[in-house]
């Protein structure tokens, strides 16, 4: 019976085991598969440790499956054939065995991406603007699709996946001419993760074949354009285009006219004659536009119908002007070669072009002269007589004023003129009978001499000289110069400095002559200081100055100091005799009053801000230094105009801070203590020689913090109440007994906080007798030899004192300074 029930057992455990072991699995395995649309997929469901199970299968989305299911004993098929977009879906299959349950579950996602990109556009046309449309059909899902249009690897354009509706993407461009041949390719790229990378991307490319225009023809054939009377001549004409142009000649008329004069690319001129001369074009035409190129025919032709002529006529008067021209019908322009003739030799005469104009006509002018023209193909010749008498003129200046008065650097113009005079000679002399070189311009009966910028050293007397035929004449002007060209000019040469004295400089630049030149320096409308007539007459312009000596009050600072000049010369428009200057006094000072200020407080907690600020009162404004004062030497700190924030305090904070102003004229100082207060911390606590002692020992409890200001460091036993304190955190503990075992706390305050720290400490029972407490290891100072009594009296009183530790333990405390850091 015994074994019977074991063996029954054996197999219960071994029937529940397979039962508790039961599991779903679904193949493929991954909880995720991608599968493109219009394939094939079976997804087979187990159950793992069951010998017969129930299965069936359900969709997480709510919409048929559109799928097949085909159970056997062990397993259960769901076929999706072909798969497409409604597969896209959670399928589980649930699987029962017995009254166990299991499920697993796979995440299909379907996607389509079934051909490569198609491009349309239309023609491509030169410089017109042409979309490229590349359209990818039939993709899912949409939102994984990206289009590229690419030149090479570089990316012209491309779509936003994250915002697609659409399955096209448009590249805009404007064609060029060298663009023919060149290769865009349509990238589509399907970013949905499992599916293999060979079947991700799919492109297009396209091949530019631009239309234009035709480009400027270009002409060839005879190696020149120019044919002689009588010859032939051919040209031929080709064009770049795209489709080809058709190509004609056509000579170019009057009036914008043209006449067709041959079709296709070839211009033939058989026996040129001169009509056949003039301007030709080619003209290349498709039908997107034209182009031309223009050629000059020339058809060289000697020289016809050579003539001389004389204007205004072949008789003149002495002093006038008269032109020679020569003309004459040639091709190529007959070179023209204008001659004097002459019973002792021809004399041949500089010609613009064939024409000669002698602008003052004199009695030896007179004579016959010869034209003629001459080309490489002929010459041809034509005369003329002239003949040239004697005429009289008068001579007048403008200004007519026989003295003037000019300011120096202007302009100055004078005109002489001449009446009944055609062909007047103009000079102009200095009074010491030489020429005059300033710049002069003659025009008909006039001449003008012209004072550019006029100095001191142009005041002269100007004589203009005519003379008309044999007949010399003048008339004069004397010119007297002033300079008084600009404001005065204030200068101090040192800064103006309360209580010392100071002087005012003004400057007048460019005077002449200096001696008629008076400076005043005013207060408003009260004339201060007068310098008059104390200028020395000199050639040249001088520079003048006068000085204002004072001493500078607080209150002359803003008041307006005025320098006058005035320039009593006769002759000069009142508007210009008298100019002023102003100078407002600045006076400077050394700094006072100066402060320094802590916000909010001069006392603050660690953590908090503060800011130090520096003023003082000066002129010019003085440079503010800030420093942190220390024993071991001055820090100087990084300011703005002598503020300086500190965002978080801290200890080291604290200290002397000294402001210093400091401008040109001296330096003041003022300083203020900060102190900043920091909460106990970095509290440590040290117990010699244990926190496990025997009884009848000794504890030295050690509490080192950092603070300030010092802390009080009370010392309490967590139970009895029994409190101590310290102000150097040590404290000693005498002869303990196991009565002192417990926990010990150490609070360590300030007026800006507190830190607690615990200890645990134990006294042990001795097994051994007690000893007498070691008496000769209390050390009692004596103070000289006077003290004996007073040292024997202190040690009765300490046996005492041992004596009661023994029962009950004993404390004391030590005193040492702050644990303050």
């Amino acid at each position: 019976m015994g074994f019977n029930s074991q063996f029954i057992g054996v197999l219960l455990f071994l029937f529940l085991n397979r039962v508790l072991s039961f599991k779903a699995e679904i193949e493929p395995p991954q909880r995720r598969i991608t599968v493109e649309n219009g394939s094939d997929l079976v997804l087979i469901c187990r159950a793992k440790d069951c010998l017969s199970p129930t299965f069936s299968w359900i969709a997480v989305e709510d919409k048929p499956m559109y799928m097949k299911v085909e159970n056997d004993v062990l397993e259960s098929r769901a076929v999706l054939t072909p798969v497409s977009r409604d597969n896209d879906n959670t399928y589980i299959c649930k699987v029962s065995c017995g009254s166990q349950r299991a499920q697993k579950s796979i995440e299909i996602k379907v996607y389509s991406f079934p051909s490569d990109p198609v491009i349309s556009h239309a023609p491509l046309q030169e410089g017109k603007e042409v979309a490229l449309t590349c359209k990818v059909p039939d993709v899912y899902p949409q939102e994984y699709l990206v289009i590229q249009w690419l030149d090479g690897e570089r990316v012209l354009k491309e779509s936003d996946n994250q915002e697609s509706s659409s399955l096209s993407l448009t590249y805009k461009f404007v064609p060029k001419i060298e663009e023919t041949g060149k290769k865009l390719t349509c990238k589509a790229i399907i970013t949905m993760e499992g599916i293999p990378e060979a079947q991700k991307t799919k492109t297009t490319t396209t091949t530019f074949d631009v239309h234009y225009a035709p480009q400027k023809p270009l002409v060839s054939g005879s190696s020149s354009s120019t044919v002689r009377e009588g010859e032939e001549m051919s040209l031929t004409c080709s064009a770049q285009s795209n489709p080809p142009a058709e190509l004609v000649w056509k000579k170019l008329l009057p009036q914008g006219q043209s006449q067709v004069v041959a079709e296709g690319g070839t211009l033939f001129i058989g026996k040129a004659q001169p009509f056949d001369s003039g301007e030709y074009q080619c003209e290349a035409l498709n039908a997107l536009g034209s182009s031309s190129t223009n050629i000059e025919i020339t058809v060289q032709v000697a020289p016809k119908n050579t003539s001389i002529s004389v204007y205004p006529a072949e008789a003149l008067k002495e002093g006038g002007s008269m032109t020679v021209s020569c003309a004459s019908h040639s091709n190529p322009a007959a070179t023209i070669t204008l001659r004097k003739k002459s019973p002792t030799g021809d004399r041949e005469l500089e010609s613009s072009n064939g024409s000669l104009t002698i602008n003052e006509a004199q009695l030896d002018d007179s004579g016959l002269y010869e034209c003629e023209a001459t080309n490489e193909v002929g010459s041809e010749k034509a005369t003329v007589n002239i003949s040239v008498e004697a005429i009289p003129f008068e001579v007048e200046m403008d200004p007519p004023q026989r003295e003037l008065t000019v300011e120096s650097g202007s302009d100055l113009v004078l005109t002489c003129r001449v009446a009944d005079c055609p062909s007047p000679q103009f000079t102009w002399k200095h009074p010491t009978d030489r020429p005059q070189y300033d710049k002069t311009d003659t025009e008909g009966n006039e001449s003008r001499i012209s004072l550019s910028s006029v100095g001191t050293n142009q005041e002269n007397i100007y004589r203009c000289q005519v003379k008309c035929g044999s007949v010399i004449k003048e008339s004069s002007t004397q010119i007297k110069v002033y300079s008084f060209p600009s404001d005065p000019v204030i200068e101090s040469h040192a800064p103006l400095q309360e209580g010392k004295e100071a002087a005012l400089t003004c400057k007048v630049a460019g005077v002449y002559p200096p001696e008629y030149l008076e400076i005043q320096w005013l207060d408003g409308e009260r004339v201060l200081k007068r310098d008059e007539g104390i200028y020395i007459k000199n050639n040249d312009v001088s520079n003048l100055t006068s000085t204002y000596t004072f001493v500078p009050k607080m209150e002359d600072s803003g008041k307006e100091v005025t320098c006058k000049a005035i320039f009593k010369m006769e002759g000069i428009p009142d508007q210009k005799k008298s100019k002023a200057s102003a100078v407002s006094l600045n006076i400077h000072v050394s700094p006072k009053n100066t402060s320094i200020s802590v916000y909010p407080a001069e006392a603050l907690k660690e953590g908090d801000s503060m800011t130090v600020s520096c003023a003082s009162h000066s002129n010019p404004a003085a440079t503010i230094t800030l420093r942190k004062k220390s024993p071991t030497g001055d820090r100087e700190l990084e300011s703005s105009n002598g503020s300086l924030t500190i965002n978080e305090a801290q200890l080291g904070d604290s200290g002397l801070y000294e402001c210093e102003a400091t401008n040109e004229f001296g330096s003041e100082k003022a300083s203020v203590e900060i102190s900043v207060k920091v909460p106990p911390r970095n509290t440590t606590v040290l117990v010699y020689p244990s926190t496990e002692v025997l009884e009848g020992q000794n504890i030295t409890i050690s509490c080192k913090t950092v603070s300030y200001p010092a802390p009080t460091i009370v010392l309490k036993k967590i139970g009895n109440g029994t409190t101590f304190c310290s102000d150097n955190g040590t404290f000693e503990l005498y002869y303990l007994t196991t009565k002192d075992t417990g926990l010990y706390e150490l609070n360590v305050t300030n007026d800006v906080g507190h830190e607690v720290e615990v200890i645990e400490i134990h006294v042990g029972k001795r097994l051994e007798g007690k000893k007498p407490p070691p008496y000769l290891a209390i050390l009692i100072p004596i103070i000289g030899a006077s003290a004996a009594a007073l040292a024997a009296a202190s040690a009765l009183f300490v046996i005492r004192l041992l004596r009661q530790a023994q029962s009950r333990g004993s404390y004391a405390l030590t005193q040492l300074n702050p644990a303050a850091v």
